[in-house]
């Protein structure tokens, strides 16, 4: 009996030795593993699509290198939390909650703006916070599932732990918290700079630095390393051979105007109108229509009625009207790039990806079409029914010479659609106080009512043009917002058939909408937003634009341009004197018809990549330069 028990207590204890071990290893595995499904995690929720099915499987699409490196960084910071507390379960807690956090997070971004997170974007989160309230925040299946799972591996890592062995001197109690974030660190610094270098292809196989498609670029390297490498992107390098001296030389080869004698509206067809008119001083309105496009240009859109009939009768060929398209270096947000182009002639293309002049660059009195008006005796006006802190305006509008600065906060009698203020109500209010001062004036306007946000249901509005060929609430949201505000802008231009001062209107788009928007356009013809080849993506940044004006004009419905140029066009349209760099621009816009940040084209239209730019014109250097000098200039441009 006593041999028997012996036997059975030496079983047990082989039991409980065994038990104790793997507990330990447990106690290893499951805050060592946390990392690695914390990047799984994160890398599968930002790819999920609005009804939760996975587009790109990270496992499969990513090059085992990149991964390797996604997870070196995410070791890496585990690492330094972990020297840090002494503790795995901080750490990796920590990792978890900010792992499903910035993964959801990037899920909406990219449903409402089609591109991921970049380091830059931190500078937009007054404007993300203040427009988010119209997006529809769903949660789908695949959401819950990795949220269930991320909370419980958060319950094992607070059951099985392990933390840095005790020392009793001092130096050893620093180097071991030291050597670990040392390394750390040194992994980080190390991936950033590498990553960071012009020619990383040829370092790290398979790494896409294609900025010109944000998503696949990400989709290829890992959000948080293309996080890491966009860093890299918020620098400004100066031009070869910029000084300010030399900017101001160039300026001077350009002080004659005689460019624009022999100029005309469209620079790809040979039948194109000169841009000329007797009128002097006449009024400029320039209204940017938020998300304003024409996305029937994507595929075989059918629909149940024209959602733009007024603004297609325009671009047919009507009296004193010029019409076309331009390029928007935008998509689905960062407005304010489009009016920075519009306003100064500079162009995103020379800027970093991802950036927003409005926040990172402009800081000093900058040249524009507003203080070139102002020194011309206009009132210059600048008008957003929204709130002033959106893309920095409220500081940015005096910088760039707007006299004049009103936001919904100093309007009275707006009204809504969805929960952003209408044409209707704001266009009212620009007749009754900008569009009744003393002449002549410059008036630049941002409208708001067809702001992102299409999904859901709204008590103020319901949608009243529908997709016949295929069924999309969110497109048919968005093309019924289109037919409201073509509605609106055939009442402004009916209100200036009847005013007698000259006046000039440009319309113009800013960008066109989200992929969710467009992807049942694409899909009637076999395609996805993110299937396009560059040439096909360059086509998602076509908006349309449209000049009329009150008195004669020349008629022209072929204008295919960049945003960048439409400030020269406008200014010689007025009657006004066209500042040094417009007069560069529209020489530069006879050999380069459109830039922006996603590419350009020649006379012909076709798409180009910005990397073969230096190829076509002697002039692109010297634009390097006049655009370095009008964002960062420190002196007087005068």
């Amino acid at each position: 009996m006593v041999k028997l028990a012996e036997q059975q207590e030496t079983k047990e204890k082989k039991v409980k030795i065994t038990k104790e071990k793997v507990l330990k290893v447990i106690s290893f595995l499951i805050p060592l593993g946390t990392p690695f499904i914390c990047f799984m995690a994160l890398e599968f929720l930002w790819r999920l699509s609005i009804d939760g099915v996975l587009k790109v499987n990270p496992i499969v699409y990513m090059s085992p290198t990149l991964i390797l490196l996604n997870l070196l960084l995410f070791y890496a910071f585990w690492l330094i939390i972990f020297a840090i507390f002494r503790r795995t379960k901080v750490a990796s807690c920590v990792l978890i909650v900010l792992s499903f956090v910035i993964g959801l997070a990037n899920f909406y971004i990219m449903i409402f703006r089609n591109y991921p997170i970049m380091a830059t974007d931190f500078l937009s989160l007054k404007t993300a916070l203040a427009v988010g309230g119209s997006y529809s925040f769903a949660i789908n299946k695949s959401i819950v599932f990795i949220g269930i799972s991320c909370i419980a591996l958060f319950v094992l890592n607070l059951f099985f732990s392990f933390k840095l062995p005790q020392m009793r001197k001092t130096y050893s109690k620093i180097l071991i918290r030291v050597i670990p974030i040392v390394f750390s660190l040194a992994i980080i610094f190390g991936i950033t700079s590498v990553v960071s270098r012009d020619d990383v292809k040829s370092i790290i196989s398979g790494y896409n630095s294609t900025l010109f498609d944000r998503v696949r670029m990400t989709e290829d390297d890992g959000l948080i390393l293309s996080f890491v490498s966009s860093i890299h992107y918020a620098v400004v390098d100066k031009p070869d051979g910029y000084s300010e001296d030399a900017a101001k030389k160039i300026l001077n080869k350009y002080s004659d105007d005689s460019v624009w004698n022999t100029t005309t509206v469209s620079k790809t067809t040979d039948k194109s109108a000169p841009i000329k008119t007797k009128v002097k001083k006449a009024n400029v309105v320039a209204i940017m229509n938020e998300c304003f496009s024409d996305v029937g240009i994507l595929g075989n859109l059918k629909t149940n009625m024209d959602y733009m009939p007024f603004t297609r009768k325009l671009m047919s060929g009507s009296k004193d009207t010029i019409s076309g398209y331009f390029y928007s270096s935008v998509i689905a947000g960062s407005t304010a790039n489009t009016e920075f182009e519009f306003l100064t002639g500079d162009t995103m293309a020379f800027l970093p990806p991802c950036s927003i002049p409005y926040q990172q660059h402009i800081y000093n009195q900058t040249d524009s079409m507003a203080s070139l008006l102002a020194e011309q005796g206009y009132s210059t006006n600048a008008t957003h029914p929204y709130v002033s802190y959106a893309w920095n305006r409220i500081n940015i509008y005096p910088l760039l010479g707007f006299e004049n600065i009103k936001f919904a906060r100093d309007m009275t009698g707006l009204t809504q659609i969805r929960i952003y203020n209408d044409d209707a109500s704001y266009y009212k209010y620009l007749k009754q106080n900008i569009f009744n001062t003393t002449s002549p004036y410059f008036s630049f306007g941002v409208t708001m009512q067809n702001h992102g946000g299409y999904t859901g249901t709204f008590d103020n509005f319901a949608p009243n043009v529908h997709m016949t060929n295929s069924v999309s609430q969110p497109t048919d949201t968005y093309l019924s917002l289109i037919k409201k505000s073509d509605e609106q802008f055939k009442d402004l231009i009916d209100y200036f058939k009847k005013i007698e001062d000259p006046t000039i209107v440009i319309m113009f788009g800013d960008h066109q909408p989200n992929d969710y928007v467009v992807d049942p356009i694409y899909q009637l013809k076999g395609k996805t937003a993110e299937s396009l080849t560059p040439a096909e993506r360059f086509e998602r940044y076509k908006v349309p634009v449209i000049i009329w004006a009150n008195y004669d004009i020349p008629e022209d419905s072929n204008l295919l341009t960049s945003a960048n140029y439409m400030g020269g066009i406008v200014t010689k349209l007025a009657g006004c004197k066209t500042s040094s760099y417009q007069n560069f621009l529209e020489n530069l816009r006879d050999e380069i018809p459109v830039i922006c940040a996603q590419g350009f084209t020649l006379k012909d239209g076709k798409y180009k990549d910005l990397s073969e730019l230096d190829k076509y014109s002697d002039k692109i250097n010297d634009y390097r330069i006049l655009n370095y000098y009008n964002i960062f200039a420190d002196s007087s441009k005068q």
